[in-house]
């Protein structure tokens, strides 16, 4: 791992227990998303979670009939999603290294692309779109920002100041960005969540 990774794991292992706390919290709203997201799916039922954090989601898709499969780099955090997912697959580790088996009809990638530098996401858009199955869908969401900056930030919303690796996205940055990536947008809009927050959601097309 590099060194964003290592840290961001660190950060995101002592952060899991909250993360699980404020999961009832975010279960209908996430559901409601999902429903809206999941309109576009249309190849199959398989989807990947990446960052799937303590497994709230793959829950989500399971209930809703879907086939999920997680990844998620903090094992503090794949602890409490194998518990709430016992029949699901959860990989452990960084999703730039991982071998992931087949291809998914959709990628589900709630607040995972500002978690790298910008010169790095081309590659991680690379990844995705080798885990989708032509005619596949993407889900990618980040909070809204007015200026585009990267940097090591607390996580301030959990306790304990916590840094973390974070890109601040600004909109017609980011979706230049998947559109080199060879992707189109079939949808965007902006949502806030239970927390206050103002989350920029693209969908997106292979």
């Amino acid at each position: 791992m590099n060194g964003i990774t290592q840290k961001n794991r660190k950060t995101y292992d002592a952060l899991a227990k909250e993360y699980d706390e404020k999961a009832a919290v975010r279960k209908t709203y996430n559901a409601g998303i999902f429903d809206r997201f999941s309109q576009f799916i249309t190849t199959g039922k398989e989807i990947l979670d990446i960052g799937c954090a303590v497994g709230l989601d793959l829950e989500n898709f399971t209930e809703k009939g879907f086939i999920p499969t997680g990844i998620e780099l903090s094992g503090e955090m794949v602890k409490r999603a194998r518990k709430r997912n016992p029949g699901a697959k959860i990989y452990e580790g960084d999703f730039i290294k991982l071998e992931i088996q087949g291809q998914f009809d959709a990628v589900w990638a709630q607040s995972f692309i500002h978690l790298f530098p910008k010169k790095e996401v081309p590659d991680v858009l690379g990844k995705i779109r080798n885990c989708l199955k032509d005619e596949g869908v993407a889900y990618f969401t980040t909070t809204k920002s007015e200026k585009s900056s990267e940097g090591w930030v607390e996580k301030a919303d959990y306790t304990g100041n916590h840094k973390r690796f974070r890109k601040h996205w600004i909109k017609n940055e980011l979706q230049e960005t998947f559109e080199q990536a060879g992707f189109s947008i079939l949808e965007y809009y902006e949502i806030n969540d239970p927390f206050n927050k103002t989350f920029m959601i693209f969908t997106l097309k292979k």
